[in-house]
């Protein structure tokens, strides 16, 4: 792609002409994300209403109180339930044309509250901040043909500020316009596509399609869906959505300013763990699994308290099963969690004959079924490691979104990359080495050590993964090889690293404004 073509302005370009040029950009966006590839690696790119812009809403006709300066990526993934919601809101849902916007509020604002709060996992549930502070609201989107269906719109700090009295107050009062800055990030994507409407439901859709087991109070959903929409563009009832026209709401519209800011480049290392006690290895080796059984929980216990003397911060991929069991150690002390399947079966029901695969699924009772399983045990932890990096034939890109996963970390040859990417809205982290040689090939711990080393000098990523139940063959050496690590690179969550591949891949504005 060219720089005159990143670089062309619109600002003056017929509504018409405007559009053709804005739909050849971004179908080059998507081409080479489709790829698998990320734009100018290490930028991250945004649209932004500073302090600057204020008078533009109030143009518009936005009341003084609404506006906050914020900040919006444009992200190519799924949303939290957004895959799901679009298949039953609106029939069908193509994964590569859903997305995800999300507002950050700006200084001087942002600055009045501690940081700490937008992390509180209790308080942001759906835990959209991909390492930002500041993550105000999101919402879930899906381009079909022309058009743009806005499926949930969400802000956790806002709708849930009840439970931290101290703080409620005032975040009522400075983001309580959240849902009119979020309509308006979304009508101004729209216009960045070059889209012919946006749809957007009305408070009747949206209730019939949630959790019926939430208490939610109709008159709230009435004033985000029906309320607010109608406030600030011309509007039609179109069944159960509310019709925008672009052509007829442009000049409503308060278009970003173009921006973009660098993710510092340096050597990144994710420490993992995969947490699976005896089970991998109950068929293969039953003496192994029973020695893996007793010293198993032993073993966790060490590898926490070495890291939580050195400061060491790593990501725990947990068998489903057991997690309830280790959660809280794990957690407490600041490690990311990632799912290792639901109990470890690896077996694929798309494999073999028919009658074989009808007597395994009778057998195992849909033990195939794995994500869903592992949605039952926690709902919100984003990252999945497969067994053995073994891609199943459940572990599709759709079933991944439809369940909430926005990471998936497996072995450099199964996923044939050497560096993290966003591809078909998943974040794909490639494992470099684990430990299992020390088992498989006897191979002894100074040579696996020298190994594991000549591969971490020599690569600017590395990922790599270490099990409880090899814990014995490492465990005497891990203080020093620990410390070894440290100074190789940076240490890095899994989850951190997801974090910030999803901003480098945000859909890039044009200079200027859009």
């Amino acid at each position: 792609m060219t720089n005159a073509l990143l670089n062309r302005s619109l600002d003056v370009v017929p509504w018409d002409s405007r559009r053709r040029q804005i739909i050849l950009l971004t179908q080059a966006f998507d081409e080479i994300r489709g790829n698998g590839n990320m734009i100018a690696p290490g930028i991250s790119a945004f649209g932004e209403l500073g302090m600057e812009r204020e008078a533009e809403f109030l143009s518009k006709g936005i009341a003084k109180r609404y506006f906050f300066p914020h900040r919006t990526y444009y992200l190519p993934k799924c949303g939290p339930d957004g895959l799901k919601l679009a298949l039953r809101m609106c029939g069908h849902a193509e994964l590569d044309r859903m997305w995800e916007v999300v507002i950050y509020a700006l200084s001087p604002v942002v600055d009045r509250f501690s940081p700490e709060l937008f992390f509180d996992k209790e308080l942001i549930w759906h835990e959209q901040q991909f390492g930002k502070k500041g993550q105000i609201a999101t919402a879930s989107l899906l381009v079909r043909d022309n058009a743009l269906f806005s499926i949930t719109h969400v802000s956790d700090v806002v709708q849930r500020i009840s439970r931290y009295r101290q703080d409620k107050t005032q975040i009522e009062k400075q983001f309580k316009g959240w849902t009119y800055m979020l309509l308006n990030s979304v009508l101004a994507f729209a216009a960045l596509k070059g889209l012919d409407s946006v749809y957007t439901p009305t408070s009747r859709l949206v209730l019939e399609n949630t959790d019926p087991a939430r208490a939610v109070k109709p008159e709230l959903f009435q004033r985000i869906y029906d309320a607010t929409v109608q406030e600030m563009f011309t509007v039609r009832r179109n069944s159960v959505w509310w019709e925008i026209r672009l052509d007829e709401n442009q000049h409503r519209i308060v278009l970003p300013t173009a921006k973009s800011e660098p993710i510092p480049a340096q050597k990144t290392i994710c420490l993992c763990h995969d947490v699976e006690r005896h089970l991998g290895h109950l068929r293969s080796d039953p003496g192994f699994a029973e020695s893996a059984r007793c010293h198993s929980n032993a073993s966790l216990s060490e590898m926490l308290q070495v890291e939580e003397e050195m400061g060491v911060k790593a990501t725990y991929n947990v068998v489903g099963s057991i997690l309830p069991e280790v959660r809280a150690g794990i957690e407490e002390r600041g490690h990311g969690i990632g799912f290792h399947s639901f109990d470890h079966d690896t077996t694929d029901l798309s494999l073999g004959f028919r009658w074989l695969r009808r007597w395994i699924k009778m057998k195992h009772r849909d033990a195939h079924d794995q994500l869903p399983r592992c949605r039952e045990i926690d709902y919100r932890i984003k990252g999945y490691r497969p067994p053995q990096s073994r891609l199943t034939s459940e572990l599709t890109d759709e079933n991944l979104c439809f369940h909430n996963f926005e990471w998936l970390a497996c072995s450099v040859a199964a996923l044939a990359i050497r560096q993290p990417v966003m591809k078909n809205r998943i974040v794909r982290i490639p494992i470099l080495f684990d430990d299992y040689d020390l088992y498989r090939r006897k191979m002894n711990y100074q040579d696996w050590e020298a190994m594991a080393f000549q591969r971490i000098e020599n690569a600017d990523f590395v990922a790599f993964s270490l099990h409880d139940c090899y814990g014995p063959f490492w465990l005497p050496h891990y203080e020093r090889f620990l410390d070894r690590v440290q100074k190789s690179g940076k240490l890095s969550t899994l989850d951190e690293v997801a974090g910030q591949v999803t901003l480098a891949s945000a859909l890039p504005l044009t200079n200027g404004r859009m």
